[in-house]
């Protein structure tokens, strides 16, 4: 029998193949369920977060996946324009692409007898708190694929512009070993703060990053809900690469 990791990243791959105009290699990760990070996520953001097994019960691994856009739009917001149609066309397109993910890795594996739960890309988001109650990019980091930066997303080696997906299962996958240093250049070095230096919101400081201003920053410039218009953040040295 086919190894599940092999399987599921055959089945990732499959899916980007035709997207490969939008979207570089993925990078796979995976989190034991019963990791103690998970015990202490509602603390560490200040909102609820699901465990792996308030989801689904038996739960063994959590696998997420990243996959990044391509260079062409990173390039894009590395211009003067402060919101980016590739950008908003990218990140919808993402969207779909992990959901049809999470939704073929579920029926795979129930042929394995191995039991799934998938949150959506964008789901249990708090519209009133901008919050969410799974955390992709938390479980990114848990499962080894990134650390967190100064622009308070999640940077991998293939850089922090892209999207974040993850399947919940009660199959036993050994956990991906986590970086012992920081892929963020400004940790590392102290040097870089481009992500603080181009948001064109205010919201991302050096101390802190204030959601609610980022959002109404969006809000004004009438993006629709399911898009994300002002890829700034991601634009800095590790929007490509990890340091």
């Amino acid at each position: 029998m086919e190894a599940i990791e092999i399987r599921i990243e055959r089945i990732i791959k499959e899916i980007l193949l035709p997207h490969q105009d939008f979207f570089r290699e993925p990078i796979i990760g995976y989190a034991a369920a019963n990791d103690p990070l998970y015990d202490k996520l509602s603390q560490i953001l200040q909102a609820k977060h699901y465990h792996p097994r308030e989801i689904l019960p038996h739960a063994q691994t959590v696998v997420v996946y990243f996959i990044p856009h391509s260079l062409a739009v990173i390039r894009k917001i590395k211009g003067r324009q402060k919101i980016v149609k590739e950008w908003s066309e990218n990140y919808t397109l993402a969207n779909r692409v992990l959901s049809e993910i999470g939704e073929q890795l579920k029926l795979d594996l129930q042929t394995y007898g191995v039991e799934s739960a998938t949150e959506p890309p964008i789901g249990n988001y708090d519209t009133i708190e901008l919050t969410t109650s799974w955390s992709h990019k938390a479980s990114a980091v848990i499962a080894g694929i990134g650390t967190f930066g100064l622009n308070h997303l999640v940077i991998t080696r293939s850089g922090t512009a892209g999207r974040f997906g993850s399947i919940i299962i009660d199959a036993t996958i050994r956990p991906t070993e986590r970086p012992t240093q920081s892929y963020c250049l400004y940790y590392k070095t102290g040097q870089c703060k481009v992500c603080v230096e181009k948001c064109p919101s205010g919201a991302l400081l050096e101390q802190s990053f204030d959601r609610f201003r980022c959002n109404a920053y969006l809000d004004g410039k009438n993006i629709h809900e399911l898009q994300q218009g002002c890829g700034m953040c991601s634009s800095g040295p590790c929007a490509s690469k990890g340091f």
